[in-house]
């Protein structure tokens, strides 16, 4: 989860029209994964004019959520997975491009196992967990 602080809060840009809140910083209070995200969307429907923005996402289910708001104006064309090194097997945090989300059946709850560009995965998990078991939720192509 992702929160902030008034004191990061900044003031109001004049260009700006839309009811937004900008921040300077943003602190994490979990050691989790999260995903940065890019949504491209057409301005005023033409494709013609693609504008993109990048989405911080502390979860699958944010992920998800803006996965199903897709439409032929406005789509997610990226997903970087965000991972700490306990999950990723390294001492620091890495960004990697995101090509599978596969669900995984678990007593706990729900449990992802993903699957990076380089063929890399990486899990919230435990080991003796069966990944044979898991869905495809997400495929990037």
């Amino acid at each position: 989860m992702f929160e902030t602080y008034e004191a990061a809060k900044l003031p109001r840009l004049p260009s700006f029209e839309q009811n937004t809140t900008r921040w300077a910083f943003i602190a994490q209070t979990e050691n989790r994964e999260w995903f940065y995200v890019t949504h491209q969307y057409f301005q005023e429907g033409d494709p013609e004019h693609v504008c993109a923005q990048q989405f911080l996402i502390p979860d699958v289910i944010g992920l998800l959520s803006l996965m199903r708001s897709n439409s032929d104006t406005a789509f997610v064309s990226g997903v970087q997975l965000v991972s700490p090194g306990w999950m990723n097997g390294t001492d620091q945090w890495r960004m990697e491009t995101l090509s599978k989300l596969i669900g995984i059946p678990s007593e706990e709850g729900s449990k992802y196992l993903y699957e990076v560009a380089s063929g890399s995965t990486y899990s919230d998990v435990s080991a003796d967990t069966s990944y044979a078991a898991g869905k495809v939720i997400w495929s990037a192509g």
